[in-house]
Parts: structure tokens; C-alpha cells; sequence
């Protein structure tokens, strides 16, 4: 019978639910392309209407929804009535090469960031600007902005891979800006966001791909048909690239608490995962594929397919997503009575996690055998940690009554990003 390891993988789905489905996909369909030196008319003809305007100094952003659950809106910045740079997470946008420098002025009209835009930025795109464009490869500074975990494995994950950075035009040698710049420490442009699990037994169809990584810990305060409380530990790195293939690799160490202490039983878990865009992902895996010292948990292999539905383009109001996971699988996802009688048959999984608020979230999971219900809670905005809690066997279907169960995981960065 399984006993610690559906508790166990609580803490290893909290650092990569979430957070690998706010990857960018690999493109589907057609690319909407800009390119620099583009007037906010032209852009607005290409991405339609801003869904925000704001304006930092002489630059102006053009915000639009990404369909990430979490991230940071995509955006244009604009300068003298240019386009100087973009940074996009949709991967159906892109920013082209640097063309030729556009030395002349556009017309006013043109300059417009959205058609309720009472004032266009200014209307100087005289030959100085587009020279400083050039020079500086159009790049801009872009002001620090809350994101989510964007790059980092959710989700039963959460591990950060920064967008690149824009950086700041050279000022002049010798000048009080300069040495101003030299003295000063810049705040990163992104920063992390960590996010809710949305499962507390069941796998999802997210994971860690290369360069990212997870530590969890889980602890019930007793196992089934026994008064002894229990523990395990996990950790894990992913390889590929979920785009097309990644593979998560999960150890475990199981009975660390009243067996014999850590890594005396065990397993290495794998699990292939792909993400179709930012909110739908499928995987297959096979839970504790190789094992020692005579767990219970059992080898497992499943299939799972999870879908996130944004609820709000603003990831910081209340009910802004659900995460739903629907999955079928052999060895521990069985019913009670086939692993007792030792059928080999396979059953149906599935889980709901609601994103209450931006840091909590109320999961609701079935894992085949009986009904688990709790929390999962990112305590702390901008470090990937989080802690789930609930109870386990609530429906009685399976062991002798609920459990009092508690995990905690954490994401972190093995390499570093590679783009």
C-alpha cells in the first residue's frame, strides 16, 4: 500500500505546477511581427489596441495580454514616436532585427499609443534620436516590474528563467550620468513571482525542464492502518526543453522519518513532459521506475493531461485561475481494493487547484484511491517556496480515516538561462 508517497509528491508538485505552464510554447501560429523604428500606429495595425499606456520619463509603454496566468504583460516601448525595443512571452509576437534607422518625422497621427490616447509621446524622431537608436542597438531600459515565475518549473515547480535584459543607452564619458550610473546598483527588470500548486497527491502534466530544479519535503502525522507518523524527501532536475520534450527526474527518499533514515528506501522517478502554449500541457511518467530498499509505494506509470484557465488578465486579483489535471495510471493510482487483491488494472486521476488569491490557492485532488483537500500558500512573493496543507483519505474509500498531511517545496536554478 502506498503510504508516504502521495504525500510526498505534494512536495515535489509544489515547485513545478504552475510555473513550467507559464513557459512560452513553441509558435503554432502565425507570428505577429514588429520591428524597431515602427511608429505606435503601425504597431497598434500589427497587435491591435493596447490594453494599457503608461509612461516612465520620455519612454511609453504599449501593454497587451499574454494569456500567461502569472506573468508579466507583454510590451512596446516607445520613444520620440519609435519603437526601441519590446519584450513579448506570447510566442506568436516577436520583435524583428534593428532595420535602418528611420530618420524622419512621422506624422502626429502616428504617434498615438492607443485610439483613447489623448496624448501621443513626444514628436521628435528627428535624426539625433534615430542616431541614438543606432548606436545603442535601439535597446532601452526597462523599468523592474513584478512577473511570474515565467522560466521557472512550476509548477510542483517553481524555478525563475529571467527574460533578457534591456539595457540602458552608454551616457556620455564624463558626464554626472555616467559616473551616477557607475555608483549605482540596478534593481533586476524581472522579478519572481511564486505561485500556488494546483495538485497535493496526483502528477500534472507540467515540469522542471533543463536548468531548473526542485527540493520538497512532506510529512504526515500518520500513515494508513498505523499510529506512526512519517516523512520523505525529494529532489529533482529537468533536461530538454518543454517546448518540444523535457524530462523531469525526480529521487526520493521515503520512510525518513520512523524507517531507517534518509535514502534507506527510495526511488528515481521520470517524468516526459510537453508544453502546447502557456496553459496546456500533457506528460507521461513512471513513478519510482527504479527503487530500493523495499518501499511501498510501488512503481506507477501514467499518463496526464492539465489545463490552465485564466480567470483574469490580472494574476493579483482574486480568482484568477484554476488549474484542472485529469490523468489515468497503474500501481498507486488504483483503487484499494486492486493493489490489495494485486490486479494489474488502471484507474482515473484528476485535480483542481483555484487560485483564491495571488498567493493561495483551495486544491481539491482525487488520486485514484481516495479524496485529498487542502491549501498550497507561496509565503514569501518573489522566493519560489511554498507549503501545502490538507488532509488525506477524507472520503474513507481508502486506509482507516483522514490524515493530517504537510509538504513544503522549493524551485532553484542549476544552470544558468541559456536564452
Amino acid at each position: 500500500m502506498p503510504r508516504t508517497h502521495a504525500l510526498l509528491l505534494a512536495a515535489v508538485l509544489l515547485s513545478s505546477v504552475h510555473a513550467a505552464a507559464q513557459q512560452p510554447a513553441h509558435p503554432r501560429k502565425r507570428t505577429l511581427a514588429i520591428s524597431r523604428g515602427m511608429t505606435p500606429a503601425q504597431v497598434r495595425e500589427v497587435l491591435g489596441e493596447p490594453v494599457r499606456v503608461r509612461r516612465e520619463g520620455d519612454l511609453a509603454y504599449m501593454e497587451y495580454a499574454n494569456g500567461c496566468a502569472g506573468c508579466t504583460a507583454d510590451y512596446v516601448v516607445v520613444q520620440d514616436c519609435r519603437v526601441v525595443a519590446a519584450r513579448f512571452e506570447n510566442p506568436s509576437r516577436q520583435l524583428l532585427a534593428t532595420p535602418a534607422p528611420d530618420r524622419s518625422a512621422p506624422p502626429q497621427g502616428e504617434c498615438l499609443l492607443a485610439a483613447n490616447d489623448p496624448g501621443a509621446p513626444g514628436h521628435q524622431a528627428g535624426v539625433a534620436t534615430a542616431q541614438a537608436a543606432a548606436d545603442t542597438g535601439g535597446r532601452v531600459p526597462s523599468p523592474p516590474r513584478d512577473t511570474g515565475p515565467g522560466g521557472m518549473a512550476p509548477e510542483g515547480r517553481t524555478v525563475t528563467q529571467p527574460a533578457a535584459t534591456l539595457a540602458e543607452a552608454p551616457p556620455q564619458e564624463g558626464s554626472a550620468r555616467e559616473w551616477r550610473r557607475r555608483l549605482t546598483l540596478r534593481r533586476p527588470v524581472n522579478r519572481l513571482v511564486a505561485v500556488p500548486a494546483a495538485s497535493l497527491s496526483s502528477p500534472t502534466a507540467f515540469g522542471v525542464q533543463m536548468g531548473e530544479g526542485f527540493l520538497g519535503f512532506a510529512y504526515q502525522e500518520r500513515t494508513r492502518f498505523t499510529s506512526t507518523d512519517d516523512g520523505a524527501a525529494a529532489i529533482g532536475i529537468g533536461l530538454g526543453d518543454r517546448r518540444y520534450v523535457a524530462l523531469e527526474v525526480a529521487a526520493t527518499s521515503y520512510s525518513t522519518v520512523r524507517g531507517g533514515g534518509p535514502l534507506e528506501t527510495g526511488g528515481i522517478s521520470f517524468k516526459a513532459h510537453h508544453a502546447f502554449n502557456d496553459q496546456l500541457g500533457v506528460a507521461v511518467g513512471w513513478e519510482n521506475a527504479i527503487s530500493w530498499g523495499g518501499s511501498d509505494a510501488g512503481n506507477s506509470p501514467f499518463g496526464v493531461v492539465t489545463r490552465v484557465f485564466r480567470l483574469n488578465q490580472d494574476p493579483r486579483a482574486a480568482l484568477s485561475a484554476v488549474a484542472a489535471s485529469l490523468g489515468v495510471g497503474a500501481g498507486r493510482f488504483r483503487s484499494e481494493a486492486d493493489v490489495v487483491d494485486d490486479k494489474a488494472t488502471v484507474n482515473v486521476f484528476g485535480s483542481v487547484g483555484v487560485q483564491v488569491i495571488e498567493p493561495l490557492s483551495v486544491v481539491g485532488d482525487w488520486n485514484g484511491q481516495d479524496l485529498y483537500a487542502g491549501v498550497s500558500f507561496a509565503p514569501v512573493r518573489r522566493v519560489p517556496l511554498l507549503v501545502n496543507a490538507g488532509f488525506a483519505d477524507i472520503t474513507g474509500n481508502a486506509g482507516d480515516g483522514a490524515r493530517f498531511i504537510i509538504s513544503a517545496g522549493v524551485g532553484f536554478r542549476w544552470l544558468p538561462p541559456l536564452f
